[in-house]
């Protein structure tokens, strides 16, 4: 598996492949709060994380009977802690999708991995993720993946 920054070459077949499939599973579980604009759909693209050095995509690539594939994405953005607090910059993932063929395979683990190394390198304090809560696999896999700390 390789995990990579996303590029403007494949910017169609993420958005195809893992954007679009990603933010129908994310209605699906909560119609009425993630309901989507369609306009919206079809406008969307990668280029908010491409086009800033504090944002970042990153795919999960498998190869499968001979040819590489996409199967999954995190994307992550750096920001300030508000000035009240006496703690330093974070990282906010607000974007993680893998196919359902790859599921239990280790992909969001990896991805996590790459985005936590980008987070360091942009010395960021702490990770933070959320997740609906009707979402039960997004829900244990965070609680299980977050009860450390890097």
């Amino acid at each position: 598996m390789q995990i990579r920054e996303a590029t403007s070459e494949n910017a169609q077949t993420v958005k195809t492949d893992l954007l679009v499939p990603g933010y129908r599973e994310t209605t699906a579980v909560d119609p009425e709060f993630s309901e989507l604009d369609e306009d919206g759909v079809a406008d969307v693209g990668v280029e908010r994380w491409l086009d800033d050095d504090d944002r970042v995509l990153f795919v999960a690539e498998r190869e499968r009977e001979g040819a590489s594939a996409l199967a999954g994405h995190i994307s992550a953005g750096r920001y300030d802690s508000p000035p009240i607090y006496a703690r330093g910059p974070y990282a906010n993932v607000d974007g993680l999708y893998v196919k359902p063929a790859h599921r239990r395979d280790g992909v969001a683990a990896a991805l996590f991995d790459r985005v936590e190394a980008w987070a360091r390198d942009r010395d960021c304090e702490h990770v933070a993720v959320s997740a609906h809560v009707d979402n039960a696999a997004a829900v244990a896999m965070y609680d299980e993946r977050f009860e450390r700390t890097f």
